[in-house]
């Protein structure tokens, strides 16, 4: 409840990045286990045929009918992951459903793809607020309130958050996000 009273408080007027960062600040927890209880120490898997999972985007981390995203809590408050518990993030210069990340960038930050369905579970998540992107080469980019989703290639272990803040632009997203969007967790 903490994070809606003080996201009330500060109105519904900040910008993303602030929100990011708000979000990111919420929490003075460092417990590695998800937001629904579950626990994500699994070693990320690879994805896809001679990829590491550091650089690799695809959905093959998930070898279910669906890609499962989840969340986790720390000391940077709670934030998605993948379902291997590697932490996605947000582009505050990508344009609403729109990556502006191709080329030197995406190998930076893999955008996550999927050919699945993508649902969410875990605490004050929105599991309407999921969709899919089609970026310039065809892949589908999973987003969450309308925002593209990335990897960061310097995060190596599950609940890794190297990536936030990077540039002034690249922050973790949380479920908090989707309030901006007028969901309610």
């Amino acid at each position: 409840m903490l994070h809606r009273t003080s996201l009330r408080t500060l109105g519904l007027g900040l910008s993303l990045a602030a929100l990011a960062t708000f979000s990111a600040a919420c929490s003075s927890s460092s417990d590695d286990s998800s937001a629904d209880g579950s626990t994500t120490s699994a070693a990320p898997k690879p994805a896809g045929s001679g990829s590491t999972a550091a650089s690799a985007a695809p959905d093959s981390a998930d070898s279910g009918s669906k890609l499962v995203l989840k969340t986790a809590k720390g000391s940077a408050g709670i934030w998605l992951t993948d379902p291997a518990g590697r932490t996605l993030y947000l582009n505050t210069k990508d344009k609403k459903t729109a990556s502006n990340c191709y080329d030197k960038c995406a190998k930076e930050w893999p955008p996550l793809t999927t050919t699945k369905p993508v649902t969410v579970t875990g605490k004050y998540t929105v599991p309407s607020s999921v969709g899919t992107i089609t970026r310039t080469d065809g892949a589908k980019q999973v987003t969450y309130g309308g925002h593209p989703l990335y990897y960061y290639k310097g995060d190596s272990a599950p609940n890794e958050i190297k990536g936030q803040g990077v540039d002034g632009k690249w922050f973790l997203i949380g479920p908090i996000a989707n309030i901006m969007n007028g969901s309610k967790p």
